[in-house]
């Protein structure tokens, strides 16, 4: 595996010279934890700002054809301007990349003097992710290819929080246990004040300890004041799906402290956007306060995250034939960045931000239409990152 990546690295290097700043390998494979037939090697290549991501794409597809298979999914790729500020609006990831991540190309000091990571930022984060794969727990709720999906990240979350292997026998509620046990010893070690936890005044016989369920979107979120292992592992998970299937497309479960914690840090749109409606027991969420920074930094890390992993994932592994359909999907995600603002100007006062060029129409070229895809999601991730700046 390390000589595949050697190879890849070198490959770049050599074609790209001194446009190629840094290439950092991330995520399991860095932590050890790599399993070869479930796991994707993560890279990220940082690039000198106005390298062209055509002149990317023309070099990257054949090491694609020759690799993709062990790879799984391409590198991200962002120039140096991009990148920077990418640390800034996903402290979580520059924290990964310093303290475990590996440089494979650059200069040693890269990140050196980067400020250390709030560990309720860390915290906020592995709790989204753990709320987001429970709903593996639950799979007849889900389509079966989006169910085997989610138990495979859950398996890797457990990983990582157990910091070793873990059985492949392992079952869903097993692992969400597992995962439970870390991530609350994790909270509870937080500096400060503890984080409060509300009084019960309503549960189920069938759910001990179940405090709130919410309604968002087509997903129900069941939060209880805490999940032990012993709690996990005692609860029907079929019954229970066989309960709420004409309710909802899939469940997802947290506790109280974790669910304020998402919202607080990593999700204080869900807040903005009343995206939760409470179907039953106390709403924990009706009184939380979202500041506007945390705001501002959600709003900046989607433009930015399209721009630098989810763009540059389809553009450097799909060949011509899919370009008109990357076009349209990108197009649209631009759409709902712009319907966002619209939406923050009416409920947070944001000021209206317009980008400083329209995207051409379709008698472009397509590089071209592309290029002004990844520009304006720079400057829409620019306009956030610099409004989140006035709220240090």
């Amino acid at each position: 595996m390390e000589k595949v990546i050697q190879t890849i690295v070198k490959k770049l290097a050599r074609k790209l010279g001194g446009q190629l700043e840094a290439v950092f390998l991330y995520g399991s494979l860095a932590q050890g934890l790599h399993q070869p037939d479930e796991s994707d090697i993560n890279l990220v290549a940082v690039v000198a700002d106005g390298t062209s991501v055509h002149a990317l794409r023309n070099l990257f597809q054949p090491i694609w054809q020759e690799h993709g298979h062990i790879l799984r999914r391409a590198p991200l790729i962002t120039q140096e301007s991009a990148f920077a500020r990418y640390l800034t609006i996903a402290p979580t990831f520059a924290h990964h990349l310093i303290h475990e991540g590996k440089l494979m190309f650059g200069t040693p000091d890269y990140l050196d003097g980067w400020p250390a990571t709030d560990p309720y930022d860390s915290s906020a984060h592995l709790a989204w992710e753990a709320m987001q794969v429970s709903t593996a727990l639950t799979p007849e709720l889900l389509e079966s290819e989006e169910a085997a999906s989610q138990l495979t990240k859950m398996r890797r979350l457990a990983r990582r929080l157990h910091g070793k292997p873990i059985s492949e026998e392992k079952t869903a509620v097993e692992l969400f246990a597992l995962i439970q046990h870390h991530l609350g010893k994790k909270i509870a070690a937080l500096p400060g004040p503890l984080l409060r936890q509300e009084p019960i005044t309503t549960t189920t016989t069938m759910l001990p300890g179940l405090q709130v369920i919410y309604k968002k979107a087509n997903q129900m979120v069941m939060a209880f004041q805490k999940l032990t292992p012993h709690q996990i592992m005692a609860i029907q998970w079929p019954t229970l799906a066989s309960r709420v299937a004409n309710r909802c497309q899939g469940l997802q479960i947290t506790t109280a402290v974790q669910l304020r914690l998402i919202n607080e840090l990593e999700r204080p749109l869900d807040i903005v956007f009343q995206r939760y409606q409470p179907e039953w027991g106390d709403d924990l969420l009706n009184q939380l306060h979202v500041s506007k920074r945390e705001v501002l930094r959600q709003a900046a890390r989607l433009p930015a995250e399209i721009q630098i992993d989810t763009l540059p994932n389809a553009y450097l592994t799909q060949d011509d034939s899919h370009l008109q359909d990357i076009i349209h999907d990108f197009q649209n995600k631009l759409l709902n960045v712009q319907l966002e603002h619209e939406l923050l100007c009416r409920l947070q006062g944001i000021q209206k931000f317009v980008p400083p060029e329209p995207l051409p129409d379709r008698s472009a070229p397509s590089p071209i239409r592309i290029d002004a895809i990844f520009k304006q999601l720079g400057w829409w991730a620019e306009y956030y990152a610099n409004e989140m700046m006035k709220y240090e």
